[in-house]
């Protein structure tokens, strides 16, 4: 008989044994089901978190940015000379930053100036956080022209005074829907709407407020309006600027001369501080891992426990297959052809286990994502490890008993009642 021949009268016979056994084959793939609907499970409901977080980032532009931020200094005694001649950050510095040799990466620069002040129109009269930004921030941070136009290279590099909504300050200031081309008075300012972003909206879980309710009652305006006219600062100090590098293996370098670049720029003062989003997110996703490892390990102990349960009832089984085993032997089969019958039923089960384990994970899955309003997202990699687990316990567990009758005595075999 071929090797083929040979494999396939194995897993017939294995087959014809578990369909005849049901009861006991039921309870020896039992632990199996459990642990490959644990692991299964538990890697698609941290999955399914990891691609809403991930969804969360894109929308706010990507994770392929390199923030600077100013922070507070504390100064012990009185500040020296060269403290005070520090002008904080600035435009100067995001120029400058695109201009370095590691800057060949980057492929967008944004800045943003931010401001309170007293917004009026004929409609409404409220204090609102004031946003000056410049070219690349409203593709960098996700927002999108639904009315009007964007600002044009004329309006930042001169500050011109024209403003563009998010759809709540919209709705606020002109709630009749004609906004394009009216007029608006930011403090002392006089602008002219020239555009209206479209709405944002993203929700962690359903049934969730609207996580970027804030990003749309935004009061854009060139940054060099907000810092020259209505600030009355010369030198454009800024409250972010933003890098895009969308090789992120060069963020590194290009952090590193950055950061030496603004140190020198601030007279040496550390003053300020890089925030690498892709990073932050990986911290993010690490914690998510915890959950992984958490979920793995439930899953190998409901299949240890599974295997420890199948190695007594193989071996039970075995008391009553003596015979059967016997005449097997006694009519030429070798020990060889033993074990692998009795090693091929034991992954036979496994697989219909796993089978069976497949779809009570997903089950308890969608369960736990729906109750928690998260879409869910499964991964093949879930099912790769799920399987290789429960094949490799299958495998260990089914040695002993395998092994066992492979080395009975034909003649006791027979003669065993």
């Amino acid at each position: 008989m071929t090797t083929s021949g040979a494999f396939r009268e194995r897993l017939f016979e294995a087959w014809i044994e578990l369909r005849e056994n049901p009861g006991r084959s039921f309870l020896q793939a039992l632990g199996v089901m459990l642990g490959v609907a644990s692991v299964l499970g538990g890697f698609a409901i941290a999955d399914s978190q990891r691609h809403q977080a991930e969804r969360l980032f894109a929308r706010v532009g990507g994770t392929d940015k390199l923030n600077v931020l100013p922070t507070d200094t504390a100064y012990q005694g009185r500040p020296s000379a060269l403290q005070n001649a520090n002008l904080g950050l600035r435009l100067e510095d995001a120029t400058e930053g695109g201009r370095l040799p590691s800057a060949r990466t980057v492929n967008a620069v944004s800045v943003l100036r931010q401001a309170r002040a007293r917004v009026r129109s004929e409609f409404a009269d409220q204090e609102r956080d004031v946003s000056g930004i410049g070219a690349d921030y409203v593709a960098m941070n996700g927002y999108a022209i639904e009315r009007g136009r964007g600002f044009s290279a004329h309006d930042l590099e001169t500050g011109a005074p024209v403003a563009i909504l998010g759809s709540q300050a919209a709705s606020v200031f002109f709630p009749t829907g004609e906004i394009v081309g009216k007029s608006l008075r930011i403090g002392d300012t006089p602008v002219r709407v020239i555009g209206v972003f479209a709405e944002k909206v993203f929700r962690f879980r359903k049934g969730q407020d609207n996580m970027f309710a804030w990003r749309n009652r935004i009061v854009a305006v060139p940054s060099l309006l907000v810092a020259a006219r209505m600030e009355g600062d010369d030198y454009h100090r800024l409250d972010r600027v933003t890098f895009r590098v969308p090789d992120l293996t060069a963020m590194a370098d290009f952090s590193k001369e950055l950061s030496s670049l603004v140190t020198t720029n601030h007279r040496l003062q550390n003053d300020f501080r890089l925030d690498d989003v892709a990073k932050r997110l990986e911290r993010m996703m690490s914690q998510a891992d915890v959950y992984n490892v958490i979920f793995l390990l439930s899953g190998v102990l409901a299949l240890l426990g599974g295997g420890m349960v199948n190695v007594n009832i193989q071996l039970a089984s075995l008391k009553e297959r003596v015979r059967e085993v016997g005449i097997k032997m006694a009519l030429g089969a070798p020990g060889r052809e033993v074990f692998m019958a009795f090693m091929t039923e034991a992954l036979l089960l496994t697989l219909l286990g796993s089978l069976v384990g497949f779809f009570a994970g997903v089950a308890f899955s969608w369960v736990i994502t729906r109750s928690i309003g998260i879409p869910l997202m499964l991964s093949p990699l879930s099912f790769v490890w799920a399987t290789a687990l429960a094949l490799l316990c299958g495998f260990l567990f089914a040695l002993y008993p395998a092994t066992k009758a492979s080395r009975l005595s034909p003649m006791e075999a027979l003669r065993y009642e």
